[in-house]
């Protein structure tokens, strides 16, 4: 409103000047004096500040580039972009104290990083959807805030490319109090020198913890020599490790990604070396505590086939091996927990043979604030096979993966997904799991300066026969979100949730606001009885999001929950804070091969 009032004062000046002034040569000098003067260059920047352009797009990743399919790319270069100005339109620049701090404090990005960062190549025929991917693949990166790849053609048959980054403002620190007696901090830069590198260190403070600080340290390195191969290493004591126990665990590992980001990526594949062992913490009498120390070796590879089809041929077929070993030293003492799955030693090994199909639309305002956000759409089915020996028994594995996303026009994002495994043991078949899911995130509906998005969503889950695998619960995503019910388990559950958006235009010191209102329900059957047979379990609140796009932290998020029905012993109400919050679409085409996870 404030830009409109300016403007109409702009021109109705204007006006009356037109109606004063009758000499044409008089007119023009006057006019030019007025718009040179200081008072209307503030007002016009005025204009222009409040009027910045946040338009709502939905469109094909590639749309853009499949004018110059097959021209030859004859020079990539890298234009970097400060916190002064935007990735929309590069010429436009806002000076003032926090862009000027943030310029001095940031290492930008190095040009070798981009470049090892980028899998399209000088030389090469341009094709629309692999630049397209790579375009995506950089705004996905931690360190990255948005990406664009300008094509400029040269000659008949050649482009250049020039590639466009905006950094995240890279140094970050954060102090949250959980609770009256419990803290939580983190600082970080994640990108160190501007060389793709990150240091990170977390920590818990907390009264009545022994010892009472628990720290976190982790090193990561993005994209090692180009090879798109990322490293972490790590030390942690706040059970953010595999953490595979019921116990607070201390870890370090190693980890190396390097995940399949284009159908046109022939490699993909992981590795995971981790040591962990419980610490008792939370001070628990010794006859409670469960003490125990493990290792995990984890290992996968996938190649993808059909890279060098022509251009619009997206479908792929990947095949995936994985060899999964967990081995414990020593075992908790409790003669009940020696037979306790999770507690016992695992190995496995599972096959993966996956088609899939898979684009991206760009878009803004699903869970960025005014960001490009890249949504999948397409199809992956994989069939997966393989052998399990856990807790004595050998036995082989069949499984299925279905998931189908569908972008409408207008901006709804459909998706729904089927799962199942099961396990053979001496031609009987055990833990038969079923999961099924289904959702939708409604178009963007602008009513006045609000920006709306409705999403729902349900899944279905059962477990039959269950012999080894743990029995459904309702304390997740699946479920109820926030409620404590670790006693209520079953083998039939049905979850619904809905949750609306509101992004406004409130803004504090470059943070953007976000109310939000949700509900879930949750039935679940503790037998082969109906899953309606029990009354449902609720959550029912409201929150708040909030987030500075130039920063590296996540979407931080409050949410304040009312549960009509509690288990004995539980709690009416919660109350959360997530102070990192990270929702993406994007990310590896593939995963790693891996069991249904339903809790």
């Amino acid at each position: 409103m404030r830009g409109f009032a300016i403007g109409w004062l702009v021109l109705l000046s204007y006006a009356g000047l037109a109606q004063v002034v009758t000499d044409d040569t008089t007119h023009q000098r006057l006019v030019h004096k007025i718009r040179q003067s200081k008072t209307s260059k503030a007002l016009l920047n005025s204009v222009k500040t409040h009027s910045n352009p946040d338009t709502l797009f939905n469109t094909r990743s590639e749309s853009v580039f499949m004018q110059y399919s097959g021209k030859i790319v004859r020079h990539i270069n890298i234009n970097h972009i400060g916190f002064d100005k935007t990735i929309y339109d590069t010429t436009r620049s806002v000076k003032n104290t926090i862009t000027r701090i943030g310029n001095s404090l940031h290492s930008n990005t190095k040009v070798w990083v981009i470049k090892n960062n980028l899998f399209i190549r000088e030389g090469k025929a341009l094709n629309p959807y692999r630049v397209a991917d790579n375009e995506r693949y950089l705004r996905d990166l931690n360190f990255i805030l948005d990406a664009r790849i300008y094509v400029e053609p040269v000659s008949a048959d050649s482009v250049d490319l020039t590639v466009v980054t905006r950094d995240i403002f890279s140094l970050g620190a954060s102090f949250s109090p959980n609770s009256p007696h419990k803290y939580t901090y983190k600082v970080h830069d994640v990108n160190v020198a501007g060389w793709g590198q990150q240091i990170q260190t977390n920590g818990l403070i907390e009264n009545g913890r022994n010892p009472m600080l628990g720290p976190e340290f982790i090193y990561s390195k993005n994209s090692i020599g180009g090879t798109l191969t990322n490293l972490s290493i790590g030390y942690t004591t706040l059970n953010t490790g595999s953490s595979y126990g019921e116990e607070n665990e201390y870890a370090a590992y190693v980890r190396l990604n390097r995940p399949l980001v284009s159908p046109y990526t022939r490699l993909a594949g992981g590795l995971e070396i981790s040591v962990n062992q419980s610490k008792n913490v939370n001070v628990a009498p010794d006859s409670l505590f469960k003490s125990y120390r493990y290792v995990v070796n984890d290992f996968w590879i996938g190649y993808n086939i059909g890279i060098n089809s022509r251009v619009k041929n997206r479908n792929r077929h990947f095949a995936a091996i994985r060899f999964f070993s967990e081995q414990f030293l020593s075992q908790p003492k409790q003669p009940i927990e020696r037979i306790n799955p999770l507690y016992n030693n695992q190995d496995y090994v599972l096959g993966q043979f996956t088609f899939f199909n898979q684009n991206f639309y760009k878009t803004r305002y699903i869970y960025g604030f005014g960001r490009t956000e890249d949504v999948p759409y397409g199809k992956r089915f994989s069939v997966l096979a393989g052998w399990s020996h856990q807790l004595f028994l050998n036995r082989l594995y069949m499984g299925i993966d279905f998931d189908r996303t569908i972008v409408h026009g207008k901006g709804d994002f459909y998706q729904y997904s089927f799962r199942a495994e099961t396990f053979d043991y001496k031609q009987e078949l055990q833990d038969i799991s079923l999961l099924a899911s289904a959702s939708l995130n409604s178009r963007l509906h602008v009513y006045k300066h609000f920006k709306i998005r409705q999403s729902l969503g349900a899944s279905y889950t059962a477990i039959i026969k269950p012999t080894i695998n743990r029995l459904l619960q309702i304390d997740n995503d699946f479920g109820v979100s926030g409620i404590r019910a670790d006693s209520v388990r079953g083998q039939q559950r049905l979850g619904l949730h809905t949750e609306t958006v509101m992004f406004t235009n409130w803004k504090l010191l470059g943070f953007h606001f976000a109310p939000l209102i949700f509900g879930d329900m949750a039935f679940i059957s503790k037998n082969n009885d109906q899953v309606f047979y029990d009354k449902p379990y609720y959550g029912l609140g409201g929150g708040m999001r909030t987030r500075n796009e130039n920063l590296v932290f996540g979407t931080i998020e409050f949410r304040g929950t009312y549960f009509p029905r509690v288990p004995q012993g539980g709690s009416h109400f919660s109350v959360t804070l997530r102070t990192n919050l990270r929702i993406k679409f994007t990310g590896s085409l593939i995963n790693a091969p891996s069991f249904i996870q339903y809790n």
